[in-house]
């Protein structure tokens, strides 16, 4: 893929700030732990060719130009994270030898998007869990990647209801302008959230995305 000098100079300087990825295997069982990983796809801007990519994102740098993938959840019962908004991804496996081959099956499988096939591996974020015991103990790892020229979201409509694209400048701009009331072991809290056109980005992939974002600036 051919691209801009700025754009590139844009991903180097994000792969150098992310972990390296060690193709580290699935960590040995945990009782009752599970492993997953989730995908954070990165285009340049309109890298469909439909221009659809969130309106003025504001900002003059290569990076504001990067949009990034995000998926809304179909609808399941029993599932905690039904409907709601996240990254492409889903847990490990007995195909997956490696935390990185979790998160390349997964978004292959829910979004159609293959990074091994002409895009690129950057890094990896920190694993988190979450933070809630209302929800299955589990571990996610993050990994960022330049999605393949063109890549156009098929949806596996079982898992994913719908996918759009975001730009990174206008989430940095709006930051955490909108909030999600949500019951917990404490009782009720707002908890930070980012905006977007499909609702709140907030939970575990609110906390993967600041992350990210805080080392795009």
């Amino acid at each position: 893929m051919a691209l801009n000098p700025l754009f590139e100079a844009f991903l180097e300087r994000v792969a150098a700030r992310l972990d390296p990825v060690e193709r580290e295997k699935v960590p040995a069982a945990e009782a009752g732990v599970t492993r997953a990983a989730v995908m954070l796809l990165l285009r340049p801007a309109g890298g469909d060719g439909s221009g659809d990519g969130g309106g003025d994102a504001g900002g003059d740098g290569a990076g504001d130009s990067a949009e990034i993938l995000f998926i809304k959840r179909a609808e399941r019962a029993g599932d905690p994270w039904s409907g709601h908004l996240a990254f492409p991804g889903g847990r490990a496996d007995k195909r997956d030898a490696t935390l990185l081959q979790i998160a390349m099956r997964e978004a292959a499988e829910e979004v159609g998007i293959d990074a091994r096939q002409g895009g690129r591996v950057l890094g990896r974020l920190p694993t988190l869990r979450p933070l809630s015991t209302r929800i299955p103990l589990i571990t996610v790892t993050p990994f960022v990647a330049l999605a393949p020229e063109g890549a156009v979201p098929r949806l596996q409509p079982a898992e994913v209801e719908e996918a759009f694209w975001m730009p990174l400048a206008a989430l940095r701009k709006s930051g955490h302008s909108a909030t999600v009331r949500w019951e917990g072991e404490g009782g009720i809290r707002d908890l930070p959230a980012f905006a977007s056109p499909k609702g709140p980005i907030w939970g575990i992939t609110e906390r993967i995305l600041s992350q990210f974002l805080a080392l795009t600036e």
